[in-house]
C-alpha cells in the first residue's frame, strides 16, 4: 500500500509540469487570437486575397493541432479509471452525456477564421472551398437573429455567382427569417422567386420592399411585378403597375403600347387604350411595322365596337397599308433570290482550272440563304398581322357607311387572304344584288 500510494504521489508530482505545459500553450493561443483575425481581416479590407487565405488557413490547422492534444490518449485513459477520483469523473460524464447535432461549440476564433477564409475563396471564385467554410463558420457559433442574416445572405450571393438558382433562392429565404426587417433580402428573394414558378411569393416579397421603399430607385421593379401579375391573371393590378413604371419612364414606346394592349384586351378600359396607344406611335421606332400595324388594327376595332365607322375604316386603311409594304418587300426579296438563283446556275456553267475554287459562287450562294433567310421572317412577320380580318372589318365598316363598291372589294381581298370565304362570298352576292337593286 505504501509502495502505490508512492507511485501515485510521483506521478502527481511528474504530471503538474505537463498540464502547467499544456496551460501555457493554451493561453498563447488564446492571446494569439485577436492579433491573427486582425492581420486577416486587414489583408481582406485590402484585397490581398490569397494571403489572407493563407494566414488564416494556418491559423485553423494550428488551432486544430493544439485541439488534438485535449482528448485523453489510451494510457492517460486508464489511469483515470484506475484512480478512484477519475473513476467517478467518467462516470458522472457518462451519465450526463447528451447526442450532439449538427452544431459542435460556440467558438468566436474558428468561426470567425472560417468565415474570412470563405469570404477569401468566394472572392477567388473557388466556390466549393468558399461554401465549406462558410458551412464551418455556421458549426461554430449560435445562430443569432439579426445578426448572422449576414452569413446566410453571403451564401445566397455566392450560389448566385456560382449559377445555382434554387439554392441561392433557399439562402436568401433563411437569411429574410433571420432577419425579416431588412428589406433588402424581400427585393433579392421577390427578384430571385420571379424566375420560378412561385410568382405570388415573388409578388408578396416585391410589394413588401415597396411598402418599405414606396419610390425605388430602379423604375424597372414595377414593370417586373406587373408582369407577375399578369402571370397570375390579375390584369387590373397589372395595369396600375405599368403606369407607376411609366410615370418614371414616360418615353418607354414599348410599354404604352403593353399598356394599350392590357386595357383594350384584358380591362375593356378604351379610354386607355386610346391615349396608350397614340402615345405609343409617338415614340416607337419607324421601322416598328408590327407594332404600328397592330395599333392601327386596335385602334379600328374600337371605333368599331362604338360604331365609329368612318374612323374605323381610316385605322384599317393604316393597317392594310403597314401590310402592303411588307407584302411588297417579300416579293421584292423573291424577285433577287431568283435572279441569284439564275447567277449561280451561269457561274457553275463555266468549268474552272484544276484546283481552282469557284469563291464567287460560294458568295452569291451565302447572298441567297441571307435573302431567304430576311423573307421568312418577313413572311411570319405578317401572317400575325390578321390581314384577311383587318380586309374583312375594312369591308364591314366601308358597307355600314354604304360604300358597297369598296365592301366589295375588301370581301374579296379577305377571300384572297383566306379569311372566312364563305362568309364573304355571301357579303359579296348580297351586296352586288343591293347595287343592281338600288337600295
Amino acid at each position: 500500500m505504501r509502495l502505490r500510494k508512492k507511485k501515485i504521489k510521483n506521478f502527481g508530482y511528474h504530471f503538474l509540469p505537463v498540464v502547467l505545459l499544456c496551460a501555457a500553450i493554451t493561453l498563447y493561443a488564446v492571446s494569439a487570437f485577436p492579433q491573427t483575425l486582425d492581420e486577416v481581416i486587414a489583408l481582406y479590407e485590402k484585397q490581398e486575397y490569397k494571403s489572407a487565405a493563407e494566414k488564416a488557413s494556418a491559423r485553423i490547422a494550428k488551432i486544430y493541432e493544439l485541439r488534438g492534444g485535449e482528448r485523453l490518449t489510451p494510457s492517460e485513459h486508464d489511469i483515470m479509471k484506475n484512480l478512484e477520483s477519475g473513476k467517478r469523473l467518467l462516470e458522472k460524464a457518462y451519465r450526463e452525456r447528451k447526442a450532439s447535432g449538427f452544431f459542435i461549440e460556440n467558438n468566436e476564433e474558428l468561426s470567425s477564421l472560417h468565415l474570412y477564409l470563405a469570404r477569401c475563396y468566394h472572392k477567388q471564385e473557388k466556390f466549393d472551398y468558399a461554401l465549406n467554410n462558410y458551412l464551418q463558420a455556421l458549426r461554430y457559433r449560435v445562430i443569432k437573429p439579426e445578426k448572422d442574416d449576414v452569413i446566410f445572405f453571403e451564401i445566397a450571393e455566392l450560389y448566385r455567382d456560382w449559377n445555382q438558382p434554387e439554392a441561392h433562392a433557399r439562402m436568401l429565404e433563411a437569411a429574410y427569417e433571420l432577419n425579416p426587417s431588412n428589406p433588402e433580402y424581400s427585393l433579392r428573394l421577390g427578384i430571385a422567386l420571379s424566375k420560378t414558378n412561385e410568382k405570388k411569393k415573388s409578388i408578396f416579397h416585391l410589394e413588401r420592399y415597396l411598402r418599405a421603399k414606396p419610390d425605388p430607385e430602379d423604375a424597372k421593379l414595377f414593370l417586373l411585378l406587373g408582369n407577375l401579375y399578369e402571370d397570375i391573371g390579375r390584369y387590373v393590378d397589372t395595369v396600375e403597375h405599368y403606369k407607376k413604371y411609366l410615370e418614371k419612364k414616360p418615353d418607354d414606346g414599348y410599354i404604352h403600347f403593353a399598356l394599350g394592349f392590357l386595357a383594350y384586351k384584358r380591362t375593356g378600359n378604351f379610354n386607355l387604350a386610346k391615349k396608350s396607344f397614340t402615345e405609343s406611335l409617338k415614340l416607337l421606332p419607324e421601322d416598328d411595322i408590327l407594332r404600328r400595324s397592330k395599333i392601327s388594327e386596335y385602334m379600328g376595332d374600337i371605333h368599331l365596337k362604338d360604331l365609329e365607322f368612318e374612323k374605323a375604316a381610316e385605322a384599317y386603311k393604316s393597317t392594310a397599308q403597314y401590310q402592303e409594304e411588307i407584302l411588297a418587300d417579300i416579293k421584292g426579296k423573291i424577285d433577287e433570290i431568283k435572279k441569284i438563283q439564275e447567277e449561280i446556275k451561269k457561274l457553275k456553267a463555266t468549268v474552272p482550272k484544276k484546283g481552282e475554287s469557284r469563291m464567287d459562287v460560294y458568295a452569291e450562294q451565302d447572298k441567297k440563304g441571307e435573302l431567304e433567310l430576311k423573307s421568312k421572317q418577313k413572311e411570319y412577320l405578317f401572317t400575325k398581322l390578321n390581314a384577311g380580318k383587318v380586309r374583312w372589318n375594312l369591308a364591314w365598316a366601308h358597307e355600314r357607311l354604304g360604300n358597297l363598291d369598296t365592301a366589295i372589294t375588301y370581301y374579296k381581298q379577305a377571300i384572297d387572304f383566306d379569311y372566312n370565304p364563305n362568309g364573304a362570298r355571301q357579303k359579296i352576292q348580297k351586296l352586288q344584288l343591293k347595287i343592281k337593286r338600288g337600295y
